[in-house]
């Protein structure tokens, strides 16, 4: 198996939500799962709401990314999260 890079979106619960605590907590989230997180960028979209943006590096398994996504998912003011990119390293 190889490994992949993925580029997960991640969309806060509002504008309100303490943007450099939700990238803190998404990193840590990343890396308890053993995968190396290469970036955390943000993006403004909208009145005030910004999209995140996590670029990781995982090994290819059965499953995917889907763990991923339900552990963010998983998070405290996360909306929704959804891979937009995942290409082969």
């Amino acid at each position: 198996m190889g490994t992949v890079i993925a580029k997960v979106k991640v969309m806060p619960v509002s504008p309100e939500v303490d943007r450099e605590s939700l990238k803190e907590r998404i990193k840590k989230a990343v890396e308890n799962m053993g995968i190396k997180c290469i970036n955390v960028l943000e993006e403004p979209l909208a009145f005030g709401l910004y999209a995140i943006y996590v670029l990781v590096e995982m090994e290819e398994k059965e499953g995917g990314t889907e763990p991923l996504e339900k552990e963010l998912s998983g998070l405290k003011d996360v909306e929704s999260v959804e891979v937009v990119e995942v290409s082969l390293a």
